[in-house]
């Protein structure tokens, strides 16, 4: 959001100059540099950047999709004029541009990026299947491309980034489309692109510690070594095979050193026990981290999933009554059904000595088929024989993509239904505690949920 603004801010302090004369004086030395359509493709830019990132709203989406038009349109017309040679007046058709050559017309690098920056947003409004892996490449094009101007700002290749000196890509342009590419790439993080630069995993934390050493390296040691060229103390030809080799070796140690960190969280990964001893489920810590990563990755995919938390009631009585084998053979019991009963992609984990929570990304039921073959394992296991039963009470929660909601929120969410559900139905049964005589092998389990076919 900084970064929008502050390029909108930078654009339209140039539209006003261009269109109030008045105020020029008070400008730096280069500000006309920027052209009146360069200026206003940035502020386009920002203002399409702002209404599709700031939510889904149908008025939202086409208020950006038509804005994104318009900036393509300033892309398309300089770059026709560059390519035939042939005006099109769109240059000069709100202000003239007395300072150049070729008045109003913008460089082909800067109107490059607003052709990239407009097919970024015009795709980017599409359905996930459609837009894809094109939307990744247009943002690393997009990205790509403001490197390159920047590579010729700092080493003087003037062919990066202008035609002439009046025909140009000026530094407070460049500025914006550095702002504005962070904002791209910011905004495609939130929404399962680039994930790698926004998540919580170990792997993310590493990413985002390294990349700006990777991007600012390069430039440091060149900038190093023109400038000692420049100054007569290196000849070229030395102070860029002293660059290339310095390079080899940073970039090797890098690699060094993540390959260290790596191999430290891996082995303290071994040594953190993330499953359950009794059941061989994910234990709470594990919960805590898988599910915690899930929920981040459907917020960002804008999809849904659905929590549920099972509570098996009566264990305490029937381990005082029965022994702890008896309770520990109840709650195995529970997990192998839940594990048999929904996807080996859900996540099943014990969050206590009778509670389990399992998290399903089945958007179509959430959950129902897996309660009913839990109801028809528990039939099949009450068929076994025995002489107690045991209930267990479960609570849903779904998220919500659009919601201002955290994963904890989620937890408490379904933990509170279970108990609501749990108490009603106790009332209502009128039973109290289960007098019973001897332990089966196989605790029999009766379900205590909603009907799973309403």
């Amino acid at each position: 959001m900084a970064s929008l603004c502050v390029a909108a801010l930078i654009a339209l302090l140039v539209l006003l100059a261009w269109m109030f004369k008045d105020l020029r004086p008070g400008y730096p030395h280069g500000w006309y540099l920027m052209k009146f359509d360069t200026a206003a493709g940035i502020l386009l830019s920002a203002a399409s950047l702002l209404l599709l990132s700031s939510g889904r709203a149908p008025s939202r989406l086409w208020s950006g999709r038509a804005l994104a038009l318009l900036i393509l349109l300033l892309a398309v017309a300089p770059l026709y004029e560059h390519l035939s040679g042939r005006s099109t007046g769109l240059d000069t058709l709100v202000v003239t541009d007395p300072t150049s050559d070729k008045p109003g017309l913008m460089s082909t690098q800067t109107a490059a990026y607003l052709l990239l920056m407009a097919l970024s947003l015009l795709i980017a409004t599409l359905p996930h299947r459609l837009s894809g892996v094109t939307v990744v490449v247009l943002t690393l094009l997009l990205a790509l491309h403001t490197l390159i101007i920047f590579s010729g700002y700092c080493y003087g290749a003037v062919q990066l980034f202008g035609q002439s000196m009046s025909t140009r890509t000026s530094p407070h342009t460049l500025l914006c489309m550095l702002l504005l590419a962070v904002a791209l790439i910011g905004w495609r993080t939130q929404l399962g692109y680039f994930s790698a630069l926004s998540g919580q995993g170990l792997g993310s934390q590493l990413a985002r510690k390294v990349l700006p050493l990777v991007l600012l390296l390069p430039f440091v040691l060149m900038l190093i070594s023109s400038a000692m060229a420049s100054a007569g103390w290196l000849a070229p030809q030395v102070a860029v095979g002293l660059t290339i080799a310095l390079m080899a070796a940073a970039l090797a140690a890098l690699v060094a050193l993540m390959g260290r960190r790596i191999n430290h969280l891996e082995q303290g990964l071994r040594e953190l026990s993330l499953n359950d001893e009794l059941t061989g489920v994910l234990n709470f810590r594990g919960f805590e981290w898988l599910g915690e990563q899930s929920f981040r990755e459907a917020q960002r995919s804008r999809t849904v999933l659905t929590l549920l938390v099972f509570r098996v009631e009566g264990v305490k009585e029937i381990s005082d009554t029965y022994g702890q084998e008896a309770s520990s053979h109840l709650i195995q019991d529970m997990a192998r059904m839940l594990r048999e009963s929904f996807d080996p992609a859900d996540i099943v984990a014990r969050t206590g000595n009778d509670e389990f929570v399992v998290i399903t990304k089945d958007e179509n039921t959430g959950g129902v088929i897996a309660l009913m073959r839990i109801g028809e394992a528990m039939e099949a296991l009450n068929a076994a024989g025995g002489s107690y039963k045991a209930r267990f009470s479960v609570g849903e929660a779904t998220s919500d993509p659009d919601a201002d909601e955290s994963f904890h929120d989620l937890i408490e969410k379904a933990g509170l239904r279970r108990r609501e559900r749990w108490r009603v139905e106790h009332v209502l049964s009128g039973e109290g505690d289960r007098n019973v005589a001897a332990p089966p092998r196989s605790a029999k389990l009766q379900h205590s949920f909603d009907d799973a076919s309403s």
